[in-house]
């Protein structure tokens, strides 16, 4: 992980050296966004609209990320301590909370699917909160989905623990190699991952994209999209 804390380091020394300042009124930076792919939105907490993303927005607490069809957003954490995916048709919004000097942090994903690689945390929170389901991540990486029904996580290595936010719900460890569903009725399984579930995340980890150059109206235009 720590490649991704060296990146992060070097996206936010150019942002200073380009004048940048990483503090914003929703309070101070919480993530960066490297790389969009197509049709990516974001929204200030302070703001009522979307405008289109682009690389280097920052993310401040309560701030949201939006994909559309055959979209990619990728954000780094300021703090170094991982990196998100966002694929096509997610909606997420990103907090943080200062602790002394610890950034605990959440990720609020309402619908949509999120492959990430986190660090190992020390005393720090990083969670993924979805509508039936709270991820509480130490250090690991994997994929993880959602929608108004369930939630679900694949993971590579690392455990997390994974529980309903249904009173009296279920919930348990998922370790690597293990796939966990948790249903809006608050039921939890956990099972070893299948050969789909493991095509979904090695999927999901591709962010290489192609371009093609297409004439129109007497002018060339550039289309950037996902390789397969």
């Amino acid at each position: 992980m720590e490649k991704y804390k060296i990146l992060t380091v070097i996206i936010i020394a150019s942002l200073l050296a380009g004048g940048f300042v990483l503090y914003k009124p929703g309070g101070p930076a919480v993530a960066i966004v490297k790389k969009v792919v197509n049709d990516v939105k974001y929204k200030l907490s302070d703001k009522d609209g979307w405008d289109a993303a682009k690389a280097s927005q920052i993310l401040a607490d309560h701030d949201e990320i939006r994909t559309g069809p055959k979209s990619l957003a990728v954000i780094l954490f300021t703090d170094g301590s991982g990196q998100l995916r966002v694929r096509e048709n997610s909606v997420l919004q990103i907090y943080g909370r200062k602790d002394n000097k610890q950034l605990n942090k959440n990720t609020l994903i309402q619908n949509g699917t999120v492959s990430f690689d986190v660090s190992k945390q020390s005393n720090e929170e990083f969670k993924f909160t979805t509508p039936t389901a709270v991820a509480s991540i130490r250090g690991t990486g994997g994929l993880l989905g959602a929608n108004n029904d369930s939630t679900f996580l694949s993971l590579e290595h690392g455990s997390v623990d994974f529980q309903s936010l249904v009173q009296g719900g279920g919930g348990g460890t998922v370790n690597g190699g293990q796939t966990g569903v948790i249903y809006k009725d608050g039921r939890f399984i956990s099972r070893q991952s299948n050969q789909n579930d493991l095509m979904l995340l090695q999927s999901a980890k591709n962010t290489n994209t192609k371009k093609l150059k297409v004439k129109v109206n007497n002018q060339i235009l550039e289309i950037e999209y996902l390789s397969q």
